[in-house]
């Protein structure tokens, strides 16, 4: 632990370095930057179900995330450039050495940015780069496409892509995407150990079913957005994603191609109420020949009242994937592929679920939203309904289709506005999150996860 100590130590003094140069040099028309965020987390988690009716034990770790980046840019172009690494320290089980000091350390972005092409029609981002902005996912709301790593959490999301974005006009764009994501990178040093200490264990990137090695994912699409409407934005897109054959327990499963269309509206109906609806239908083919399709949809409602001192809001919504009712037969699978949206959509439980990281599919979920955003950076928000399974595939090792009542709560909130100097900040959440198992479980133990985080960007 006092290396990481010592690291964490570097780091802050490193920050203060950065920030106190120029914010911005400038050198012969190009303009340099450079900075660095800091990210510490303790989560703690017991009793979530898994495959054939067990439940996770108790586990409690930090995680510790340093990254550093830097850019040099002019109206033209942006080199980027973003190293990270993320170590663990396990208190329970104290035996494991999963992700010890220093891990390894990735090239987690590193991309070309290419702006006004062929008449300030097209711009274009080379290399590998994350499809998530300031305000949150860049397409919708991250139901098909947000994570391209989901086999190391969130340390990295990444795509190694070539997006380009197609400006008609200044309120219809459209981007092309293709995507080729290895299992595992060549651009790390060091090697992170396994849960005994003593071997090296690549992290795989990518992988669709648990413990399953050598998958690769490639594909790409069109994602149209709109807002020609002031009061009716929507988009539309079409994916087609490829994963290779993988390598299961001495087995190789086979690869599969899917191809998914679909669409979203976000309209507002009043001053105060809002909807968003999104739907999507997919089909594609296993090696062999065994068919797939599956089907996703969200509806919400969302209600603001006009009182800027708290800002609440009120959701109801329902979220709707398809699952396989005869899973692991050769009959056409119709479980909803999640694509590249593996991520906590709704829970940071869910990732130690019983079909992998975060494999958003077969799920019913209608639930209710309330939060608040009061006092200059502090935003609180609670999360609660039934999950059902959409089909009774008799994964969870029960006889019905109720995973469990879920519920969670979190605040945000700021602790400092500048950190050494006039750029920066240091921020913080907790979040908790409960689930009353059902009966498409044998367990009838409370789940629950619980996380602090306090985050620090120089």
């Amino acid at each position: 632990m006092k290396k990481e100590l010592v690291t964490l130590f570097c780091a802050g003094l490193a920050g203060a370095a950065w920030s106190q140069a120029p914010e911005k040099a400038e050198k012969d028309g190009l303009e340099w930057d450079a900075g660095a965020d800091l990210r510490v987390r303790h989560e703690l988690h017991d009793n979530v179900p898994q495959a054939g009716g067990g439940v996770s034990g108790n586990q409690s770790y930090l995680r510790i995330r340093p990254r550093a980046w830097g850019e040099v840019k002019n109206e033209d172009f942006k080199l980027y450039l973003r190293l990270t690494d993320e170590f663990r320290e396990y208190f329970n089980p104290s035996a494991s050495r999963n992700g010890q000091f220093p891990d390894e350390l990735i090239v987690d972005n590193l991309y070309l940015d290419l702006y006004g092409l062929f008449g300030d029609r097209l711009d274009l981002r080379i290399g590998r780069q994350d499809f998530l902005g300031p305000q949150g996912p860049t397409y919708g709301a991250g139901r098909v496409l947000m994570d391209g790593t989901s086999g190391d959490g969130s340390r990295t999301i990444f795509f190694d892509a070539i997006k380009a974005t197609v400006k008609f006009d200044e309120k219809n764009t459209m981007d092309l995407l293709a995507i080729y994501n290895l299992p595992e990178t060549e651009l790390s040093w060091g090697h992170p150990k396994g849960a005994d200490g003593s071997s090296p264990k690549e992290k795989q990137l990518t992988y669709n079913v648990p413990g399953a090695t050598d998958m690769a994912e490639y594909g790409g699409g069109l994602y149209f957005k709109s807002k020609e409407f002031s009061e009716f934005p929507f988009d539309l897109y079409y994916l087609f994603k490829r994963e290779t054959k993988s390598r299961f327990r001495g087995a190789r499963l086979p690869g599969r191609d899917t191809h998914t269309l679909g669409a979203r509206v976000m309209p507002k109906l009043t001053e105060t109420i809002s909807a968003e609806f999104e739907g999507a239908a997919q089909a594609g083919e296993k090696d062999g020949g065994d068919a797939t399709r599956g089907y996703m949809g969200y509806a919400g409602l969302t209600y603001k009242p006009a009182v800027e001192r708290c800002k609440p809001f009120f959701t109801v919504a329902c979220y709707y994937l398809s699952g396989d009712r005869n899973r692991g037969t050769a009959d056409n699978d119709t479980a909803w592929n999640p694509l590249w949206a593996r991520w906590p959509q709704y829970s940071e439980m869910y990732p130690y679920h019983d079909r992998g990281v975060c494999y958003w599919s077969n799920l019913i979920y209608p639930n209710i939203t309330v939060g608040s955003s009061f006092a200059n950076g502090h935003k609180v928000s609670a999360n609660a309904g039934p999950m059902y399974a959409a089909v009774e595939d008799g994964l969870g090792g029960g006889d019905g289709d109720l995973y469990g009542w879920f519920g969670m709560f979190r605040y945000d909130f700021p602790l400092l506005k500048t950190l050494f100097g006039k750029r920066g900040n240091l921020t913080g959440h907790v979040t908790a999150e409960l689930l009353d198992p059902g009966d498409y479980y044998t367990s009838d133990t409370v789940a629950y996860f619980l996380r602090w985080e306090v985050i620090a960007r120089f």
